[in-house]
């Protein structure tokens, strides 16, 4: 029994070795066949490998097996290629299919005309030209005030107060005394003496700021006033007043100021950055908030010339008419400086260009599935516009949406190539983030 079993199991061996010397021996002759070689050539030649699948979204999501992402869509393979084609300096190349998942817009670099406008919020101040301050010329006592509170209106001529002056009263009485001096001696020598007197007495009383309508009653022959009468020299609004009835005041008093708010000012600030965009005599369009479709129209009256050490900002003063008095001082207000306009400005839209801090660039779209950085050099802005001053050309067009993800397809197939062992080119360009050996 046992002898049985032996020989059946040496049996079974001779027959594996027997089958796979068979087997090797068929291998080596299909290596060896030409025919064969030719035949299977062009089978692995096709055949390409896939290094992993990526997420159809995001780039920087990879699996080593096939799978799906969280709406359903299949992760895309990225396969070897051994005969990728060699790209220029800087240019990275992205699977049509990724650039559409990746939502990638572009515009081309164009001509625009620049009408760049100066944005600033202004504060309405009263202006200074119009402000006016009354002291009297005498000593003496309140008797009759009409203008009681600040903030009260006033019309050019309206009487304000009255005031009693015992030196007014003197001088009134001496201008009469001289009046009827010359009178006298009209025909006599003293007539020239009485009428030197008589000028010297009228121009004391007009020193006195007592009105000439006054004197011409003194000489029709009224009655001495007691009270000299304060008139409003312009229309305006009380924005002081120091004087009450029976109130003793004297040449130190200001007894009220004046401002004429038909035509105020507008103070903002300026950046420095701004400066030289802006000039004296710039027309500037005003807004209030709380007042839409409303504007007003002014100029900037003045720059000032130093700048303010928290803000770094420049304050400039603007004029504007104020029929109404509708600007009233302390409104917040947006001003909006007219700067001129440039013709054939060479531009892009803003969302294209990339600011690193130390650097400006876009990227650009060369056709085909193929981008490329190009640094560049960016002026003023206007709107949703960036001028360009250099760096770029009219018709090229750049990348508005998915930059970041173009630089981070770039820097993900360079780190592939490095850990591929790819060639010796391969890490200087992998720092410019733009060169690698996978393709999609």
């Amino acid at each position: 029994m046992n002898t049985n079993k032996t020989l059946l199991a040496g049996i079974a061996a001779v027959g594996i070795a027997v089958g796979i010397g068979a087997g090797w021996l068929l291998k080596e002759r299909s290596q060896t066949t030409p025919g064969a070689t030719n035949a299977a050539a062009p089978a692995v030649k096709e055949e390409k490998k896939v290094l992993f699948y990526r997420h159809p979204m995001n780039p920087s999501i990879t699996s080593p097996i096939p799978q799906k992402d969280e709406m359903g869509m299949d992760y895309v393979p990225v396969y070897t290629e051994e005969e990728e084609k060699t790209e220029a300096p800087g240019v990275v190349s992205i699977d049509p299919r990724v650039v559409q998942n990746l939502g990638v817009r572009t515009a081309a670099v164009s001509r625009h005309r620049f009408a760049v406008p100066v944005d600033a919020v202004g504060t309405v101040a009263i202006d200074e030209r119009g402000i006016s301050f009354f002291n009297p010329k005498v000593n003496g006592w309140v008797e009759r005030l009409y203008v009681r509170a600040v903030g009260d209106s006033v019309r050019r001529g309206q009487l304000l107060a009255e005031v009693y002056s015992p030196e007014l009263v003197s001088a009134q009485e001496e201008f009469l005394v001289a009046l009827h001096g010359t009178k006298r001696f009209n025909d006599s020598p003293l007539a020239k003496d009485s009428a030197s007197l008589l000028e010297t007495a009228r121009a004391r009383l007009r020193l006195l700021d007592v009105p000439d309508a006054e004197i011409q009653s003194l000489e029709r022959g009224a009655a001495v006033r007691r009270t000299v009468k304060i008139h409003a020299p312009h229309a305006g609004t009380v924005t002081e007043l120091a004087m009450r009835e029976g109130g003793y005041v004297t040449p130190d008093t200001r007894l009220y100021s004046l401002a004429d708010l038909s035509r105020v000012w507008v103070n903002v600030e300026i950046y420095a950055s701004q400066l030289g965009r802006v000039k004296q005599g710039d027309p500037v369009t005003l807004h209030l908030a709380f007042m839409p479709g409303r504007e007003w129209r002014g100029r900037i009256d003045y720059l000032y010339p130093t700048v303010n050490p928290q803000s770094r900002t420049v304050q400039a003063r603007l004029v504007f008419d104020n029929p109404g008095g509708v600007l009233r001082p302390g409104m917040y207000a947006n001003a909006t400086i007219q700067t001129g306009t440039r013709d054939n400005v060479l531009a892009i839209p803003r969302e294209a260009l990339l600011r690193t801090g130390t650097q400006e660039a876009v990227i650009l779209a060369l056709g085909e599935g193929r981008f490329k950085p190009m640094a560049v050099r960016a002026g003023m802005e206007d709107g949703g516009m960036v001028e360009i001053l250099e760096g770029l050309e009219e018709g090229m067009q750049v990348v508005l949406s998915g930059q970041f993800l173009i630089d981070a397809e770039a820097s993900f197939k360079s780190a592939m190539s490095r850990l591929e062992g790819g060639d010796a080119a391969a890490p200087s360009q992998a720092q410019g983030g733009h060169a690698g050996h996978g393709k999609q």
